[in-house]
Parts: C-alpha cells; sequence; structure tokens
C-alpha cells in the first residue's frame, strides 16, 4: 500500500550530468524486515541532488529499491542517460547490491566517475576502492565534495576524499563542516516516485507519510552506532517548517517521521519549531527518535500540542552494568520516568532493545526482557547485537576475534555476527523470539492497537505484523528487487586485494576518539 499521491511521471533514460543511485536493500527470506512493508525516499541522496540541480547540473535519481529495477534496467537507464557523474549511498547491507550496481554503471557508460558515499563507504574506503570502478570515495557530508567532483575539480585538492593513484590510496583531509544546514536547498523530491514510499508499521497516525531530518551528528558516544561522536548542527525551526508546509501543499503529506539521531538534543531549536507547528495548525502529525535524558515534561507537552504522537526511545539494554559497556549509561530509573511523562501528555512510546551486546549474560538479557515488560511503552522494538563497520563495537569485536563473518550481504538487524564468550549464539536467538511473543501477545498491546484503528490500512499492517513479526508466518512482503542483486558476495568485486592498496586509514571511529568534536553547549541545554 503506497501514499495516495498523484503518481510522479519519471523519465529515466533522458540525457543527465549526474545520476544519483540507492541501491537496493536485500532482507532475507526469513527476516522480520522482509515482512515490514516500508521503504522512505534515500534524503541522504536527495539533499546531494539538490544542491547539484541548484548549481547547475541536470540530475536524476534512480531508487532501484521502491523501484524494483533489474540489473538490464540499470544498463539500460545508463547507456540511454550518459551521466558524467554516477554516486551511490552505501550501507552496509546494501553494499554488495552497490558494487554490483557500480559495475554495471562502467560498462553501459565507461567514461563516468563513480562516487562512493554513506557510512560504510566512510568506514572502509580502501575495501571499497579494491573495485576499480569505483574512483573516489566521500567520507562525511557529501554535498560540496561531491559538487567539487562534478565541476571538475583536482581530485587531489577535494577535501574529505579518498581515490587510488596507481597501487596507493590518497586519503585527503576531511574539510570544514557546514554548520548552518538552512544553506541547502530542501530534498529533491520531485526526482523520485513519491506515491510508492510508505511508513513502518506502527510508526504512522496519518498517510502519506515521510521522513525528514532536522539535525545531522550526535553528541552520544554509543559504541554501536555510526553517529557516535559526529559534529552536531541543525536546520533552523523556520526552515523546517517551510518545508513541511511545502511538502504539504505539494503532495499533501500529513505524516512526518524525523529520522534525526536525538531529535530533542538542542531544546531551544525543539521549542521554536514546535511554537511554529502548533501556530501553523496544518494537522500534520509526527514522531522523533529521542534520548531519555532529552526529554522533560515541558518539552512533551510543546511537542504534542505541536502534533507529535510518538517518541522513540533507545533503551538497548535493562541492565546498567551493559549500559555501561554501551557508552549510554542513561539510568533505567529516568528512562522509567520518560516514559511515564510521554503517557502522561498522550504521546505514544516506542521503545527499542538489543539481546547479544557486549558482556552479555543471561541474567543481563533476562533484565532486559522483564525491563522492557516493566516499561510498558505502546510498542517495543527488539534487536540483535551488529557490529557495523565505522563503530567503536566494529573494532572490539575486530581485535578479539569475536566477529563472525565481514562479508557484509549477512548483516542485518536480526542476524547475530558476534561469537561472545558469555553467551551462546541459540540463548541470544531464544530471548529475541521470546521477547517478541512475550510483549505483542498481552491483552493491553491488543487493546493499545485496536483503539488507535482509524483506516483500513491500518488493519492490514496490523495483520502482516501480528503474523511475521510474532508468528513468522510472511503475509506481506517488501519491494521486489529482482533475483539478479542477490547472492553476491564482496569479493565477487575486488579487482585488488586490500593488501595490494598501500594505506592504512585511520577509521572513522578512530578519528572521532582522536579529535574533540565542537559543540554548542548553548544550543545543547536540556533539563
Amino acid at each position: 500500500m503506497f501514499n495516495k499521491t498523484s503518481k510522479q511521471v519519471i523519465n529515466y533514460t533522458d540525457h543527465c550530468d549526474v545520476y544519483l543511485i540507492n541501491p537496493p536493500w536485500l532482507s532475507k527470506d526469513d527476516s522480520i524486515w522482509n515482512g515490514v512493508r516500508s521503504a522512505m525516499p534515500p534524503l541522504g541522496l536527495l539533499s546531494i541532488a539538490s544542491w547539484i540541480e541548484s548549481n547547475g547540473f541536470n540530475t536524476k535519481v534512480m531508487d532501484i529499491h521502491v523501484e524494483g529495477f533489474s540489473a538490464q534496467n540499470v544498463i539500460d537507464i545508463i547507456s540511454q542517460s550518459q551521466p558524467k557523474v554516477v554516486g551511490f549511498s552505501v550501507m552496509t547491507a546494501t553494499s554488495n547490491a552497490a558494487h554490483l550496481a557500480a559495475k554495471l554503471v562502467k560498462k553501459a557508460n565507461p567514461n563516468c566517475v563513480i562516487v562512493f558515499g554513506g557510512v560504510h563507504a566512510e568506514a572502509l574506503p580502501v575495501e571499497v576502492l579494491c573495485n576499480k570502478d569505483v574512483d573516489i570515495v566521500v567520507r562525511g557530508d557529501g554535498e560540496i565534495p561531491f559538487l567539487e567532483i562534478c565541476q571538475g575539480h583536482d581530485w587531489a585538492k577535494i577535501k574529505g576524499i579518498s581515490f587510488r593513484k596507481g597501487n596507493s590510496i590518497v586519503h585527503n583531509p576531511i574539510g570544514t563542516v557546514e554548520m548552518d544546514l538552512d544553506v541547502f536547498p530542501f530534498p529533491a523530491y520531485h526526482l523520485v516516485p513519491m506515491e510508492k514510499y510508505y511508513p513502518a508499521i506502527g510508526a504512522y497516525k496519518k498517510l502519506p507519510g515521510i521522513n525528514m531530518l532536522m539535525t545531522r551528528g550526535c553528541p552520544g558516544k554509543c559504541t554501536f552506532c555510526n553517529s557516535a561522536m559526529t559534529t552536531l548542527r541543525t536546520r533552523s525551526a523556520k526552515n523546517m517548517v517551510d518545508e513541511i508546509k511545502w511538502l504539504n501543499k505539494t503532495y499533501k503529506i500529513k505524516e512526518i517521521s524525523f529520522y534525526d539521531d536525538t531529535f530533542t538534543v538542542m531544546k531551544k531549536n525543539v521549542f521554536e519549531f514546535c511554537e511554529l507547528m502548533a501556530k501553523e495548525n496544518m494537522g500534520i502529525t509526527w514522531s522523533a527518535f529521542i534520548r531519555a535524558d532529552c526529554f522533560n515534561l515541558e518539552m512533551a507537552k510543546a511537542m504534542k500540542k505541536a502534533g507529535c504522537h510518538q517518541v522513540l526511545i533507545g533503551v538497548e539494554s535493562g541492565d546498567m552494568e551493559i549500559l555501561k559497556l554501551l557508552r549510554k549509561p542513561i539510568d533505567v530509573e529516568r528512562t522509567k520516568e520518560c516514559i511515564k511523562i510521554a503517557r502522561e501528555v498522550g504521546i505514544d512510546s516506542r521503545c527499542a532493545y538489543i539481546f547479544g551486546n557486549r558482556g552479555e549474560t543471561i541474567e543481563s538479557m533476562q533484565n532486559t526482557l522483564d525491563f522492557s515488560i516493566e516499561l510498558d511503552s505502546d510498542l517495543a522494538m527488539y534487536n540483535v547485537c551488529t557490529p557495523y563497520p565505522g563503530t567503536q563495537l566494529y573494532k572490539w569485536a575486530k581485535e578479539n576475534n569475536y566477529l563472525k563473518s565481514e562479508e557484509w550481504g549477512d548483516f542485518e538487524y536480526y542476524t547475530f555476527m558476534l561469537s561472545l564468550p558469555t553467551v551462546t549464539d541459540q540463548e541470544i536467538m531464544e530471548f529475541y523470539s521470546k521477547a517478541h511473543s512475550k510483549f505483542f501477545m498481552r491483552p493491553i498491546q491488543f487493546w493499545r492497537r485496536l483503539v488507535r484503528i482509524t483506516k483500513i490500512s491500518h488493519i492490514i499492517d496490523l495483520i502482516n505484523a501480528f503474523f511475521f513479526i510474532v508468528l513468522r508466518i510472511k503475509t506481506g512482503s517488501r519491494v521486489d528487487t529482482r533475483d539478479d542483486w542477490k547472492n553476491t558476495k564482496k569479493t565477487d568485486f575486488y579487482d585488488f586485494s586490500p593488501s595490494q592498496l598501500d594505506s592504512s586509514p585511520a577509521l572513522t571511529y578512530e578519528l572521532r576518539e582522536e579529535n574533540a568534536i565542537p559543540k554548542a553547549p548553548s544550543l545543547l541545554e536540556n533539563a
């Protein structure tokens, strides 16, 4: 089921200067995420696209994930459009598909420059550049370096990129981080099929819905997160509200999912945003990611008045020793208070938990399960610990030989990739399965879902969620991504081995540890 916006007619084959590509996310057949029928616009690519367009370049976006394009589709499109530069946004789970697409693009257009960006490419630039068809890796924000690539600047002088020079890798220094995000235009939504995007089950109140970002970066130090210790910046409240008004007018958007790592971290801006949203009274509902230590009653009241109906809280664990190892030592009593505040003002709470963390034991996992039931949030999300490249957790796993595999197609939220000395895989997966059943099979959960039903689409989503997440029976499907993207391995795309390339760069998490991240204390004030 898709958004009921008017269908956008996109001509993918017209000639263009720049093509930006979102590769498919290929969830395994038994993955929970394969039963969650959601896909949202690729904001990173759309932000770069709008910036490139505003600087005079004819730009297109190809979302392979939602369009279900085949390998031959990609070859045909690039053969006809003949872009000079092709950019990919790469996560760990989409890495192999991105590499395959890069080779297809080079086959169709040998003279184009292929650029990889995103958290995975930034974390492992040397490995990415083992594919000879990938010319450049952008590390960090993409707008400025990507524009300079399109403008034909000397690669050696472009800040924040890595590239091959013979058998060596050149890592240019990171450039100045743009602190004022208002300088960038709104994302280029007109370049993607908006009618094909759909929020996740339980994350929306109205349709159509879309995702947005007010901030970039996070001052937190969580060991499992790619965003840990990254420079925190924000768009102004007025700029955000202006975009929401435009989205509402242009695409009839009624729901916003804020994907900020911590939406409430800049208190002053949040209050200004809420005041403006309440004043505009557009009937927009929205949800946001928060931290329990960046949320209070005053803020909750303001958010509710502005249309917020749900907050997502990363609880992670109910065991304080585990939380300390995760570098997220938020007291469990503070989390309880956060849920209480949300419920008091009429905002739903959705809590996320992780099983199989560093130092995990049977006792600590039981503490997490018991705590999730005690909190009694409106929804719960249970995951298993995944050591993504670019995180401190990945570094720790590598150093201690706890990493099961570095085959990126295996890295999913539900796939346990650590060999821990304290608990077995079977014990972790038993808790993972038991938690879903114990939480969602309670009568209170059925009641809460029933009283929130306002549309037939909600009923369909609830049926799919119950059968797949609780009973593990697949009733729905994600987007058809075609079989030819599947069954690839990262070594399939190596033209060099990592040892052949003369480079040992510091990974992103190491650089963050070595450099103090500038903060704005006045903006970070929280009660």
